[in-house]
């Protein structure tokens, strides 16, 4: 009896080996960033950032830390052009090497400094959030509802990012009455509520 017990054991494992390696290949990498890309708040004209933090910063072929490359990667200092930030943390940008070549993909938001738009006057700090805040609530507002799920993420969303806009936009025109391209900056913006 002893012998089919040890035989049902080692099936047993064996059996687990295909379900972990099965649950390691899961994430498609290409699929989740295309989808991410869609959703992902956008900024035109691109920010400028700078890597922070300690150690290597790798880029990801899609916003997981599966999509990993180790291959690739930046440092803290390094600038980078971030083009749309996504809800789960992680900045789709690009990096120019010295030599001239181009890399992209998506790395942990939370490693970058945001700076200015390119090609753009340098905005105080809260007036570049204020304009990324009001993209993103125009960008959530105007989201296709297509079922109740959806409904509910966009009303949390559009909720955490829309509440309180037009106070804080009459409240930074005061502010920057002064500041003439603050100024020129906020003027296309509409009042949302």
């Amino acid at each position: 009896m002893n012998r089919p017990l040890r035989l049902l054991s080692l099936w047993g494992l064996l059996s687990l080996l295909p379900l972990q390696a099965l649950a390691a290949s899961t994430v498609d990498c290409a699929t989740l960033s295309d989808n991410a890309s869609l959703e992902a708040g956008e900024y035109r004209p691109p920010l400028e950032a700078k890597v922070i933090g300690q150690g290597r910063l790798h880029f990801h072929s899609g916003p997981n830390a599966a999509c990993v490359n180790q291959k690739l990667y930046v440092i803290p200092g390094d600038g980078l052009t971030v083009y749309a930030s996504s809800d789960s943390g992680w900045a789709q940008v690009m990096y120019i090497a010295k030599n001239g070549e181009d890399y992209s993909g998506w790395v942990e938001e939370k490693r970058l400094q945001l700076g200015g738009h390119y090609g753009g006057p340098q905005l105080p700090a809260e007036v570049t959030a204020f304009i990324q805040r009001h993209e993103d609530c125009q960008h959530f507002a105007g989201e296709e509802v297509y079922d109740e799920e959806r409904r509910a993420e966009l009303e949390k969303a559009v909720n955490d990012v829309c509440i309180g806009h037009d106070r804080q936009l009459a409240t930074l025109r005061g502010q920057y009455k002064d500041n003439p391209e603050a100024l020129q900056a906020l003027e296309p913006l509409d009042n949302l509520e």
